[in-house]
C-alpha cells in the first residue's frame, strides 16, 4: 500500500479529534460567557442593592432593617466572591480547552501535508514511470523500422 493510502486513516482519526476539541473549545467558550454574565448580574444586583440601602438608612430604620440590610449585602457578596471563583475556572478551564484544540489542529495539519507531500511525491514517480515506459516504446518503434 503507498504511503499516502497509509496516512489516510491516521489523517481521518486526526481530524475526529480536532473536531471534538474545537467542539469542547466552543463549549467552555459559551460556559465562560455565561458564568460571566452571572457574576455581572450579581454585582449589578448588589450595587442596586446598596444604594438602596444607603436611601432607605438616610430616611432612618430601626435596627432589625439595619440587621437585615446587612446580612443580605453579606451574603450577596459571598455569592459574587463564589461566581468570582466559578468565573475563573471556566476561564482556566477555556485556556486548557483552545491548547488543547490547537495542538490537534497542528497535529491535523501536518498530517495533511504529510499526505499530500506523499500523494505528490507519488504522482511524481507515477509521471516519471509512464513518461519512460513511453520513451521505451517509442525507442522500440524506432528500432523496428
Amino acid at each position: 500500500m503507498v504511503p499516502s493510502k497509509r496516512f489516510k486513516p491516521v489523517q481521518r482519526v486526526a481530524e475526529s479529534q480536532e473536531q471534538k476539541a474545537a467542539k469542547a473549545f466552543g463549549q467552555s467558550q459559551r460556559t465562560m460567557q455565561d458564568q460571566e454574565a452571572r457574576l455581572e448580574v450579581l454585582k449589578r444586583y448588589h450595587e442596586e442593592y446598596l444604594q438602596r440601602f444607603q436611601e432607605t438608612s438616610k430616611m432612618g430604620m430601626s435596627v432589625a432593617q439595619l440587621h437585615e440590610y446587612r446580612a443580605f449585602l453579606a451574603k450577596l457578596e459571598a455569592a459574587i466572591k463564589a461566581q468570582e471563583k466559578i468565573v475563573l475556572a471556566s476561564q482556566q478551564n477555556r485556556t486548557s480547552q483552545k491548547e488543547q484544540w490547537q495542538q490537534k489542529h497542528m497535529r491535523s495539519q501536518v498530517l495533511d501535508k504529510v499526505v499530500a507531500r506523499y500523494a505528490n511525491e507519488e504522482r511524481k514517480s507515477m509521471e516519471s514511470r509512464e513518461q519512460k515506459e513511453m520513451d521505451e516504446r517509442s525507442q522500440r518503434g524506432q528500432d523496428k523500422g
